[in-house]
């Protein structure tokens, strides 16, 4: 996790300096005083990207050449510097040597919640497969070349269904086969221990009727195909389909996680303050997972906290942080229940961001 954090010509952030609990963090400001970017360089030191902008470019302050970003993990002792400049791409180290993407997201471990992404119920089905594998990519060294040798097979078979002839198509089919199948597995594991962790989680909150709805939540995993069928099948018996639609319809890039209430999708039922409870708490059960199973520690960062929550929702989410073992990340424009906070915890710090530039 990151200890210190540095940043230069970040956003609105000529220099800055801070550093960050191993527990509960918080950043409160007025709108525009850098709270977010803040919580956005944390983010890019583990994944290399923001989750604000897909144009790292426009990070950079005005009229300067390059932003950076330095990490400090004083646990292992673990340095992390991340450069854009106008001109080229982004340039990571890890340690002093170069580094990729893939790597950052092992050694610095973190999911990100914002106003775009707050309710997983109501995302895409690739943003919960991704929030998956992610977690997947975190624990396990070797999904990275899985996932890869899949979607590289894939886009083969792809390949071959746009040009309106299965001539050659076998030979992917069965790759497609193998790996999905290996894929597929990988992903139940992950997902049964991350629902474990879930329902401990939810066990745990104060009983009342603001967490009942919680209890309610049934969850499965779509692997992607009519597992009556192998895969191996599914694609044979879908190739006229496929080669009408020039694309595979079924495999585990299709497999999504399915949140229903008395068999009712749940983004139909769930209030948006109880849908980002929901997904706080499951970002919450797989960073257990990680912690109990894999002894990693994964940070949690979620911008704007009282965006979507009512008093009594959030009054769970304070209740929620008593249970947590990770470091937490989180912004809100005011202070005014940081009270409640530091009572509770001896590693709580809080920084007004307006006094930090």
């Amino acid at each position: 996790m990151i200890s210190e954090l540095t940043l230069n010509n970040f956003r609105c952030f000529n220099s800055l300096k801070i550093k960050l609990s191993p527990g509960v963090n918080f950043f409160y400001g007025k709108n525009a005083s850098g709270k977010t970017s803040i919580l956005e360089a944390i983010h890019l030191c583990s994944s290399g990207k923001s989750f604000k902008s897909s144009n790292l470019q426009s990070l950079i302050s005005l009229n300067k050449e390059a932003f950076n970003i330095k990490g400090y993990d004083n646990e292992r002792g673990y340095t992390l510097s991340v450069t854009k400049e106008q001109t080229k791409s982004i340039r990571i180290l890890l340690n002093n040597s170069k580094t990729t993407t893939s790597k950052l997201i092992r050694e610095f471990p973190s999911t990100a919640i914002h106003n775009n992404t707050f309710s997983f119920a109501d995302a895409s089905p690739d943003f919960r497969r991704k929030l998956l594998d992610r977690a997947l990519f975190v624990s396990d060294s070797n999904f990275s070349e899985l996932w890869f040798g899949y979607h590289r097979a894939l886009k083969q078979r792809n390949s071959i269904l746009k040009t309106g002839s299965s001539s050659n198509i076998e030979p992917w089919e069965q790759k497609l086969s193998e790996l999905g199948g290996i894929l597929d597995h990988r992903r139940i594991d992950f997902f049964n221990l991350t629902m474990v962790e879930l329902r401990d989680l939810i066990n745990k909150l104060d009983d009342s009727d603001s967490t009942e709805y919680l209890k309610n939540i049934d969850i499965d995993i779509f692997s992607g195909w009519d597992k009556e069928y192998s895969l191996a099948d599914t694609l044979l018996n879908n190739r006229s389909v496929d080669l009408r639609r020039k694309s595979t319809s079924a495999g585990p890039h299709k497999a999504d996680i399915k949140f229903l209430i008395n068999s009712i999708d749940a983004k139909q039922i769930l209030s948006r303050g109880e849908q980002k409870l929901f997904s706080i708490l499951w970002c919450c059960a797989q960073h257990e997972v990680l912690r109990k199973s894999h002894n990693i520690n994964a940070s949690l960062v979620i911008d704007d906290i009282k965006s979507e929550l009512d008093d009594h929702t959030f009054e769970v989410f304070l209740n929620l942080l008593n249970l947590l073992n990770n470091q937490v990340i989180f912004s809100c424009i005011d202070d005014h229940f940081s009270s409640k906070i530091e009572s509770d915890f001896n590693d709580f710090k809080k920084f007004h961001v307006e006094q930090l530039r």
